[in-house]
């Protein structure tokens, strides 16, 4: 009897060993899942930022239509609508009224002085928004940067990068890359400050970096890697338009060429991606003939189409 119920003992704890063991591995691989996705979605977070910053840098939108907001007053809105009224049923009005007296007349003047006076005593005016789209692209964007919204784009950011710092520093991720990016952005916010546009696109394009170093060290997917690695290198080119260096945005444009042909032999993507992809490879050798003609308008519009094309995959 001692001996089955040692043996039962041991069994127990054996069971209750094996038992703890699996609860603690899957509740480890639901962490590091749960901590992956947080990142993932904190880097994206971060590269969106950086990419409207550099495109801002030109006005560039990547979409065709914006929304335009404008306001206008109660007051001018009621002031159509009476004016379309009054369109429909004048000649009616004018017929029965023909013979009004002196006294309707003066009555009327005289209500129409009190509301005046009514509106000007409240000193309110109420406000309607209105929205309308409107068509935007490379060829007839403003040339004005408006600073003051990416100057406070860049303070805000600044908010975000102690918990990414952190989430960042548990993963298999060189310390220096990520010291160096929060470095970069102090950098970047220096020539932003003082408005200086070559400087800033080279800031932007420099810190853009980072983000492909920080996928690969978290083991995001290959896809959204190389597809940033390829925008990193496009970037590049991007912020040399200025200096009309071409020869130098011909090799960043190559080296984009290059990176983002290792979507079209990776068996592991969805096949329903792969027509995405082999259009997105299209559109860039397109962008690498927009550099040969060394026109900068051809180049941004096949950089933002290519961008357009990209948030597709």
């Amino acid at each position: 009897m001692k001996n089955i119920r040692r043996v039962g003992y041991i069994v127990l704890i054996v069971i209750v060993i094996v038992l703890s063991l699996t609860i603690y591995t899957n509740t480890s691989k639901g962490n590091g899942k749960e901590l992956k996705d947080k990142t993932f979605s904190q880097i994206k977070y971060m590269e969106g930022k950086i990419a409207n910053l550099l495109n801002s840098m030109n006005n560039i939108e990547v979409r065709n239509y914006s929304v335009i907001t404008s306001e206008m007053s109660k007051a001018t809105t009621e002031k159509s609508k009476s004016e379309n009224e009054s369109g429909s049923g004048s000649s009616g009005g004018q017929q029965e009224g023909g013979t009004t007296s002196a006294g309707g007349s003066s009555s009327g003047q005289q209500a129409g002085e009190e509301d005046s006076s009514q509106g000007a005593t409240d000193g309110k005016t109420e406000k309607q928004k209105k929205f309308e789209l409107k068509a935007t692209g490379v060829l007839t964007k403003t040339e004005d940067i408006n600073w003051d919204i990416i100057k406070n784009e860049v303070e805000n950011v600044y908010t975000s990068l102690p918990s990414i710092t952190m989430d960042l520093y548990q993963f298999n991720i060189n310390q220096e890359d990520i010291l160096g990016f929060n470095t970069q952005y102090d950098k970047l916010t220096n020539v932003i400050k003082d408005e200086k546009k070559e400087e800033s696109l080279a800031e932007l394009a420099n810190l853009y970096q980072y983000f492909p170093k920080f996928l690969k060290g978290s083991g995001q997917e290959e896809l959204y890697t190389v597809l940033i690695e390829t925008k990193a290198n496009i970037f590049q080119a991007y912020a040399k338009l200025d200096s009309q260096n071409w020869q130098e945005i011909s090799n960043d444009v190559k080296k984009a060429i290059d990176t983002y042909s290792k979507l079209l032999t990776n068996t592991e993507i969805d096949a329903r991606k792969q027509y995405d992809i082999s259009k997105g490879y299209v559109m860039i050798n397109e962008l690498q003939n927009a550099v040969n003609l060394k026109d900068t308008a051809v180049f941004l519009i096949k950089y933002k189409n290519l961008l357009e094309e990209f948030n597709n995959i």
